[in-house]
């Protein structure tokens, strides 16, 4: 099994997932910073991939 992620991929997350900003981060998790970031970085891709999937179900 190979373990590489598509340059694609790794393309659109520095486009796209800003640098590690506490003051995006829950209350909860101001002392975890690696667990705030990431979860800050899954909840803007999951909205960008839901954004995306409406896009593409809407009609012309």
């Amino acid at each position: 099994m190979e373990h590489q992620i598509p340059t694609i991929i790794e393309e659109l997350y520095y486009g796209i997932v800003t640098g590690p900003d506490p003051k995006l981060w829950p209350e909860y998790l101001q002392n975890d910073p690696i667990r705030a970031h990431g979860l800050r970085a899954f909840y803007t891709g999951l909205r960008i991939g839901l954004q995306l999937g409406t896009a593409c179900l809407q009609e012309d």
